[in-house]
């Protein structure tokens, strides 16, 4: 990729979003490797020419990468890759450029440990705290997701009712920081959802799943929600980690 002339399409499309085009790119090269932390980013003259932009658009583009943590920018060292740690890895578009380049068991098994750690906790608190409204959402999603595997819909239809129902869930903990969590990685658990619905042998097993954790949530049972919270992520973690090795090979 490295002294790859990237040409962006630029017709009609304003700085900003050709800015974040160039973001994403450099996002992906940053996140797979390319560019190892400690390691400076091409200077901005030779950014322009790579990828056909005015110096304006890197700039903006550079900012971008800035303020998730990515790089960092010093008037002594230029634009530097920071470490790992530093990283925001709960902005979206950092996850789902890791999830473009990195999908591996690694990655799974930190979104599968992350979830783990919020979402049986946020099940017992929708079935502790969950309102009337809340109880409503959930039914909603977990009967459109039963809809989508009767009706065989594509992959996307029924992958984003299974995203809605977990959200719905995380909502109706009203816990403030798991709510922002679940947004922040939603990304994450939309990419994580498309995979397992298109390798999902059992529906029927997946529906019970799901039926469990709404069952429970409704009767305002909030240990048994939690744990068939648990029970439905610890078989969704189990239905994708081979998918890593089929990624990689």
């Amino acid at each position: 990729m490295a002294g790859e002339s990237v040409m962006l399409e630029r017709e009609l499309l304003p700085v900003g979003t050709m800015s974040a085009q160039v973001a994403n790119h450099i996002g992906v090269r940053i996140v797979s490797g390319e560019f190892l932390p400690g390691t400076s980013l091409p200077i901005e003259s030779e950014l322009c020419q790579t990828y056909g932009v005015s110096r304006t658009t890197i700039r903006e583009a550079v900012k971008s990468l800035a303020g998730k943590r990515l790089i960092e920018v010093s008037p002594k060292v230029g634009t530097r890759v920071l470490p790992f740690a530093e990283w925001n890895l709960l902005d979206r578009d950092v996850l789902a450029w890791r999830l473009q380049a990195q999908f591996d068991q690694k990655i799974v098994e930190d979104i599968f440990e992350m979830r783990l750690c919020f979402e049986p906790r946020a099940s017992f608190l929708a079935a502790r705290d969950g309102t009337a409204e809340d109880f409503g959402k959930i039914e909603h999603y977990f009967h459109e997701l039963v809809a989508a595997y009767e009706q065989k819909l594509p992959i996307k239809a029924t992958s984003e009712s299974a995203l809605g129902f977990h959200l719905a869930v995380i909502n109706a903990s009203h816990n403030g920081l798991f709510v922002t969590i679940g947004s922040a990685v939603k990304s994450a658990l939309r990419v994580s959802s498309e995979l397992l619905q298109q390798h999902a042998a059992q529906p029927n097993e997946d529906i019970a799943l799901h039926d469990a954790v709404r069952t429970a949530i409704l009767a305002r049972r909030p240990s048994e929600a939690a744990d068939a919270m648990t029970r439905l992520l610890a078989a969704s973690r189990e239905r994708m980690l081979p998918l890593t090795v089929d990624a990689a090979e």
